[in-house]
C-alpha cells in the first residue's frame, strides 16, 4: 500500500471511529488530576456507577464505573490501580479520573473495579483489610468481564484494553492471558516483575534501610528495632515470610500489610509468558527496586514470542506518575495500537474493504 493510498485509509478509520463526547455534566463522571497535597472529595454520579454480583451469594456486590464516549465501536480500557493498605486506602474513582481525558482522547471507554469494602467515600476498613488480596482484585476483575461480556454497554466493540500501575501490574498481566482473544493492548507500568513477591519485597527492604526512610511505626526505620532485625536479616525475613504462608490470617500484619495478603502475593501465579499473544507495553523506571524484576519479564516474555516494547526510563523510580512524558509515550503508544486493531477491522469487513477501494478506481 503506497503512502497516499495509507494516509487515506487512516482517515477513513479516523472518520469513522472518532468519538463525540458527551459534555462533561453532573451525568458523567469528569476527569481530574489530583496532586501530593491529597485526593478531593468526589460525588460520583450514579449513572456511571454499576453493580454486578460477587461468586460468593453473601458477598457483597462489586462496584464498577464506566465512562464511555458517545460513539460506537469503542474499546473498554480497564485500568486496575496499585496496592493499598491499612493507613492508605482510597477508592478507585481518583485513578479512573486521573487518565480519564487521555483515555477518551482516544476514543475509548474508561472502566475501574472498587476493591471489597469500598463504594465510593464510604470505605470499610476493616472489612477491606479482611479481603484484600491480589487474587481477590482479579477475581473481580474478571467477574466484571464476564459480565460485560453478557449484557454489553451499548456501542462497545467488545474490545479490551487493559491499564495497570504497581500492584495493578500482574493483575493486568492475569487478565492479558485470560482474555488474549478480545485484547488490543496492554499497559503496564511499574508492575512487570519476573521474580517473586519475596524477592521483590526483600529488595525494596535493603533499599529503604539505605534511604532510612519512614516505617509502619512512623519512625526513621533505622531507628525502629521491630522493623531493623525484621528487615535487615535475610534469616529473619524468610522466617516472617514463612509465618504468613503458615497462618494467612487477616488479623496479624508484617509491614502494615495483613499476612492473608503477604500469603496471596507469594501464591501468586507468574507469568505465562506464551499466553500473552497482543501488544504488550512495559514501562519501568531504572531507579525502581524491581527493576531487574522488570529486565527479567522483559527478557522472558521477548523469548515467548510476545510483542513487547521496553521503555526502561533512566532517573525515574516506581512512581511513573511523576514522569507525564513517560505518560504521554505510553499513551501515544496505545493509540497506535488501536488504529492498529481499527486496521485489521477495516481489512477482514468486506462493505467497507469494497468502500475504501473505491476510492482508488
Amino acid at each position: 500500500m503506497n503512502y497516499f493510498r495509507y494516509a487515506l485509509l487512516h482517515l477513513a478509520i479516523i472518520l469513522h471511529f472518532s468519538p463525540i463526547i458527551a459534555s462533561n455534566s453532573g451525568n458523567e463522571i469528569t476527569p481530574y488530576k489530583f496532586g501530593d497535597n491529597g485526593m478531593p472529595s468526589y460525588e460520583i454520579p450514579a449513572s456511571s456507577r454499576f453493580t454486578t454480583k460477587r461468586i460468593s451469594e453473601s458477598a457483597p456486590d462489586i462496584v464498577y464505573y464506566l465512562s464511555k464516549p458517545q460513539a460506537n465501536n469503542y474499546p473498554i480500557v480497564i485500568m486496575c490501580g496499585g496496592s493499598s493498605d491499612q493507613d492508605h486506602i482510597e477508592s478507585i474513582i481518583h485513578f479512573h479520573r486521573y487518565f480519564l481525558q487521555e483515555l477518551i482522547d482516544l476514543g475509548t471507554a474508561v472502566l475501574t473495579v472498587e476493591q471489597w469494602g469500598i463504594d465510593g467515600k464510604n470505605i470499610q476498613i476493616q472489612e477491606f483489610m479482611e479481603h484484600y488480596t491480589r487474587s481477590q482484585r482479579l477475581e473481580d476483575h474478571q467477574t466484571v468481564i464476564e459480565h460485560l461480556k453478557l449484557h454489553p454497554p451499548d456501542g462497545w466493540n467488545g474490545k479490551l484494553i487493559f491499564l495497570g500501575v504497581s500492584e495493578g501490574g500482574p493483575l493486568v498481566t492475569a487478565l492479558t492471558e485470560k482474555y488474549a482473544d478480545i485484547t488490543i493492548a496492554t499497559i503496564n507500568w511499574s508492575g512487570a516483575g519476573d521474580w517473586s513477591w519475596k524477592e521483590e519485597v526483600w529488595v525494596y527492604l535493603q533499599r529503604l534501610v539505605v534511604d532510612n526512610t519512614e516505617c509502619p511505626h512512623h519512625i526513621h526505620i533505622c531507628d525502629c528495632s521491630t522493623c531493623l532485625e525484621a528487615i535487615t536479616t535475610k534469616k529473619h525475613y524468610e522466617m516472617q515470610m514463612d509465618a504468613t504462608l503458615q497462618n494467612p490470617t487477616p488479623d496479624q500484619y508484617f509491614l502494615n500489610m495483613t499476612y492473608k495478603y503477604h500469603a496471596d502475593a507469594i501464591l501468586y501465579p507468574k507469568p505465562n509468558y506464551p499466553k500473552i499473544r497482543t501488544p504488550f507495553l512495559v514501562v519501568a523506571g531504572a531507579e525502581d527496586t524491581i527493576i531487574e524484576s522488570s529486565d527479567a519479564f522483559v527478557k522472558n516474555a521477548k523469548a515467548a514470542g510476545t510483542d513487547i516494547t521496553y521503555l526502561r526510563i533512566a532517573n525515574m523510580d516506581h512512581y511513573v506518575r511523576k514522569r507525564p512524558d513517560i505518560i504521554q509515550q505510553s499513551f501515544d503508544w496505545l493509540g497506535e495500537q488501536i488504529i492498529n486493531d481499527q486496521i485489521k477491522y477495516f481489512k477482514i469487513t468486506p462493505a467497507i474493504k469494497i468502500n475504501i477501494d473505491s476510492l482508488f478506481k
